[in-house]
């Protein structure tokens, strides 16, 4: 089933909004994908193309939750470095140390982690920052 984007789901920042707009997409194209070509590739691209996006993502969000004062600010890093361990240790368990072959079974069960890492993540520490986001003015941006 496609996760959907749903305006509950909002943060109030727009760079946050759309860079997890951009990590459902992910998402929903790795799980397209995995059914039509399930195998090695669609999981290695995945798991680089998830890696390096949510790296990009989580050194934004951490930057506005700077600028905005967050006070949950440390432990919510702590959540990110986590996830960037697990996709790490996806990999190398998938494609350094082989000790799991890809399967159907493989690809349902990282997306079953991906869906409620996300969602959680989202719903439960990302949307505790909407408060704090108000601070800023709605067209703040991080400089380039």
């Amino acid at each position: 089933m496609t996760l959907l984007w749903r305006e509950e789901m909002c943060v109030g920042q727009v760079d946050i909004d759309g860079d997890h707009r951009q990590l459902i997409a992910i998402i929903n194209d790795f799980e397209n994908m995995a059914q039509r070509l399930p195998g090695d590739r669609t999981l290695h691209e995945t798991l680089i193309g998830l890696h390096d996006y949510a790296a990009i993502h989580f050194d934004r969000e951490e930057a506005i939750q700077a600028a905005c004062h967050y006070p949950f600010h440390a432990p919510h890093k702590q959540q990110h470095q986590e996830l960037l361990a697990s996709i790490k240790a996806m990999a190398r368990r998938y494609f350094i140390d082989r000790t799991d072959p890809v399967t159907k079974e493989s690809l349902a069960e990282v997306s079953r982690f991906l869906r409620h890492w996300l969602v959680d993540h989202i719903i439960k520490s990302d949307l505790r920052m909407r408060e704090h986001l108000k601070n800023l003015p709605p067209s703040f941006r991080l400089p380039d």
